[in-house]
C-alpha cells in the first residue's frame, strides 16, 4: 500500500479501544474490527477491491465475538418487543442482535444495488461493499449498524459534491468552444465516476464504534 500512516492510524485506534472499553473482551473485539476496517478502507481506496478473504471471516468473527463480548442490544430488543416476539437475554440476545445487524446492513445495500441495476442496468455498488456492511453489522449490532447505513451515503454524496465544486472552480471562464467541451466532458466523467463506497462504509463504521452511543443518545433526546 502507498499509505505510510496506516500503521499509525491502527495504533491510534487500538489505543482508543483500550481507553473506551478498558480491560475487556470488548477491547479485543473492537481492536480486531478496527484492524480489519483500516485494511479494507485503504485497500478499497487504492485498488477498488474488498476481498472476500477478509470480509467473510470478519462476519464469522463478529458473530463469535457477540457471544464473548455482548454489546447494547436495545435495537433488537425493541424490534422483537414491537412484534411481541419472546426474546432471550444476555449473550443469546447479543448473538441475535449481531445476526440482525449483519442481515439488515447487507440487505439494505443489496436492495439498493438491485433497484439501481433495474433502473440503470449497471452496478451502483459492488458485492464487496455489501459483504463489508454485513461484517460491520455483525460487529456493531443492529442499532449502530443503522447509523452507518444512514451516514455512509450522506458522506459519499458530500464527497461527490466537493468533487463537482472543485471541478467547477477550475472551469475556464469565457473560454473557447473546445475548452467548454473539455469542461463539460470533465463534469460528465465526475458524475459517472465510480466512488469507492467501501471507504465511506468503513469510516462510518469506525465512527459508530466510538461515537455511536453518543449520537443515539443525542438523537433520542429530541423525543423526550
Amino acid at each position: 500500500m502507498r499509505y505510510p500512516f496506516v500503521e499509525l492510524l491502527t495504533a491510534i485506534l487500538f489505543t482508543a479501544c483500550f481507553i473506551w472499553f478498558g480491560h475487556s473482551w470488548l477491547t479485543v473485539k473492537f481492536c480486531l474490527f478496527c484492524f480489519l476496517l483500516v485494511g479494507l478502507i485503504f485497500m478499497d481506496a487504492e485498488t477498488g477491491l474488498l476481498p472476500h478473504e477478509f470480509t467473510y471471516p470478519g462476519i464469522v468473527l463478529g458473530l463469535g465475538f457477540s457471544w464473548l463480548a455482548p454489546t447494547d442490544s436495545a435495537g433488537t430488543e425493541l424490534l422483537l418487543r414491537a412484534y411481541q416476539i419472546h426474546f432471550p437475554s444476555g449473550r443469546q440476545l447479543s448473538l441475535i442482535d449481531s445476526a440482525l445487524g449483519a442481515l439488515v446492513g447487507a440487505g439494505f445495500f443489496y436492495l439498493a444495488w438491485a433497484l439501481y441495476y433495474v433502473i440503470r442496468k449497471r452496478h451502483g455498488i459492488g458485492f464487496g461493499d455489501i459483504a463489508l456492511m454485513a461484517m460491520s453489522g455483525a460487529f456493531l449490532g443492529l442499532k449502530l449498524t443503522l447509523l452507518a447505513i444512514f451516514f455512509a451515503p450522506l458522506l459519499a454524496v458530500v464527497y461527490a459534491i466537493c468533487l463537482l465544486a472543485r471541478h467547477r472552480r477550475r472551469e475556464p471562464v469565457g473560454g473557447s468552444p473546445a475548452d467548454v467541451a473539455d469542461s463539460s466532458s470533465g463534469r460528465e466523467m465526475i458524475v459517472n465516476r465510480e466512488i469507492q463506497f467501501g471507504v465511506f462504509l468503513g469510516a462510518c463504521s469506525l465512527v459508530a464504534v466510538f461515537l455511536g452511543e453518543t449520537i443515539w443518545r443525542w438523537y433520542l433526546g429530541f423525543f423526550r
